[in-house]
């Protein structure tokens, strides 16, 4: 699919789904136009932090990065994943430095606020595309009130792991700039050990996995 036509308003215009069962369908996702950016985010040390009780700062911390980024773009709509301990998103070009801005301010907030180190890296999708990954985006949308946005192509996970090298790295914002968390929210529930313990299970496509 040629995206070279596609301008800032790909997102707001990409067409949604409704039915679950069709959330791995590669029919439902489109490719991001190349110019577009993609953001990552990850608390280091989470699962020690953790493991201190520290769950609900670790959450905050990834949750942040998602509020910042849509103050910074006046509450365009934009694509977004929250992973608990980190989260992703990705943006047009025309949006890119404010988004890499309030990247950098929220790791500043996250260190002096929280007590936590926050990566962050930004890369654009066509560098992406270059190592043999893609970025392809769907919305569902279970109700009028609620639209979801999903990934596939292997993107983002190559983003994460290229953060983590330190080969996409942005430097955190100098010592006191905070960002705009306006309307940052994280509502806790605890959910009770029925047998003494509470088991999350996550599922990932492994490097020999096809769509279908």
């Amino acid at each position: 699919m040629d995206t070279s036509d596609h301008t800032s308003d790909f997102y707001q215009y990409l067409p949604v789904f409704r039915d679950f069962t069709h959330i791995a369908d590669e029919k439902c996702f489109q490719p991001l136009p190349g110019d577009w950016v993609v953001g990552v985010a990850d608390v280091m040390g989470s699962t020690q932090a953790i493991r201190e009780n520290r769950y609900k700062a670790v959450n905050m911390a990834g949750a942040a990065v998602i509020a910042s980024v849509a103050n910074a773009l006046k509450q365009r709509d934009f694509p977004f994943v929250f992973g608990g301990d980190g989260s992703s998103f990705a943006v047009p070009a025309a949006d890119a430095a404010l988004a890499r801005q309030a990247l950098a301010e929220t790791a500043t907030w996250v260190q002096e606020d929280l007590d936590l180190t926050l990566r962050i890296g930004m890369v654009s999708v066509a560098d992406i595309r270059k190592h043999g990954p893609d970025v392809r985006v769907a919305r569902y949308v279970p109700s009028s009130n609620i639209s979801i946005a999903m990934f596939s192509g292997g993107g983002l996970a190559w983003a994460d792991a290229a953060m983590k090298r330190g080969d996409i790295t942005v430097p955190p914002a100098p010592p006191g700039s905070h960002p705009d968390l306006t309307g940052l929210s994280c509502r806790y529930e605890l959910i009770p050990a029925q047998r003494g313990q509470v088991l999350s299970l996550v599922v990932a496509p492994g490097a020999k996995a096809t769509p279908g």
